[in-house]
């Protein structure tokens, strides 16, 4: 199996389309969507409908033991070529090595699929080792600014519509990196593309409601140039939507005054410079205007100021101010330190 999440993926669902089916299917991991997909594309397609009544069975891990899941793994179809077993929300077992005996001597004609939500397996537990006799796939959550682009891209090509590189950040950084939710706003697009063939921003504004002129890479376009006023007015059409929430634009200005410190100490000026540093194209220019109006002094204190507003917004040593009222404040204490300003 490929490390990659994506690629796993893909070459799973590649072999479930072929009808390539396997005995076990061990779904772990902290990313929700990918073990959904996949068992869902089994539930829907392994059998037909006639043949679920007998051989299709879906239990919860709250409502059965080990013991009995296993033991109706160890039967046989009825007038079918194989039966399906599915276990949903399968960390609620006490002992997932329970299931090392099955996995080591699988009913070939089972397909049994197991799902571990919200964490992964431990490598070193004995079911872990039983399970390179099955399919054992880790279900990671992507990285936001490097890997969820990619996705929406491949998630949208697959359905035969296209989306610059630009609307593709515009999406990952407003929507989050819960792929469920991504999926979901992504379907709005293609239910209401009509005869379009490339996602534009009339579209995402629209349809998910997020402006090309107010989101938070303007922001931080903003705050490169120390263009206070601009950065104030953007975060003023910003957080007056009613869904904002702060904490995704608390991981981009994370991501992006820790690029920042990082090109500061290691003195790298130059776009092919900074690109190896995995800084991307349409980002260059706003990297080279923070680094010529912030010292290594500013940016590191405004990497202190997110951590910090990041525990306030989760409640930490704050009354009970809203979002919109952190971001203010944040805004104000990264442009405006005493004695540096």
């Amino acid at each position: 199996m490929p490390a990659d999440s994506i690629q796993a993926y893909g070459k799973i669902i590649s072999d479930l389309k072929a009808r390539k089916f396997y005995p076990v299917y061990l779904l772990h991991g902290e990313e929700s969507y990918f073990i959904d997909e996949i068992t869902n594309y089994i539930e829907e397609h392994a059998l037909t409908e006639a043949e679920k009544a007998f051989n299709q069975t879906i239990y919860y891990a709250k409502d059965v033991e080990v013991s009995a899941v296993v033991e109706a793994a160890r039967r046989y179809p009825m007038m079918a070529n194989f039966q399906v077993i599915i276990v949903k929300e399968a960390q609620g077992f006490k002992k997932l090595d329970d299931f090392e005996a099955y996995f080591d001597n699988p009913v070939p004609t089972t397909i049994l699929v197991i799902c571990v939500k919200g964490k992964k397996v431990d490598g070193r537990s004995k079911l872990f080792k039983a399970s390179k006799k099955a399919i054992s796939f880790e279900s990671k959550k992507l990285y936001e600014d490097s890997e969820l682009p990619k996705w929406i891209k491949q998630y949208l090509a697959d359905r035969d519509m296209q989306i610059s590189d630009t609307n593709c950040a515009l999406i990952a950084d407003h929507v989050g990196s819960d792929l469920s939710k991504v999926a979901n706003e992504l379907d709005k697009l293609l239910i209401n593309k009509g005869d379009l063939a490339e996602v534009n921003e009339a579209m995402i504004e629209k349809h998910i409601g997020i402006s090309k002129d107010f989101n938070v890479f303007e922001l931080l376009t903003a705050i490169a140039h120390r263009n206070t006023k601009r950065a104030f007015f953007i975060n003023h059409h910003l957080s007056g939507t009613k869904e904002f929430s702060i904490i995704p634009l608390l991981t981009q200005f994370n991501s992006f005054f820790m690029k920042g410190v990082v090109l500061k100490q290691t003195q790298v000026k130059d776009q092919k410079g900074m690109m190896a540093l995995g800084i991307g194209f349409r980002q260059l220019r706003d990297f080279e205007k923070l680094l010529a109006n912030f010292n290594i002094h500013e940016l590191e204190h405004a990497m202190a100021l997110v951590a910090e507003y990041d525990l306030k917004s989760k409640g930490v040593n704050q009354a009970q101010a809203s979002d919109q009222e952190l971001m203010k404040e944040l805004l104000f204490r990264i442009f405006y330190r005493p004695g540096l300003n």
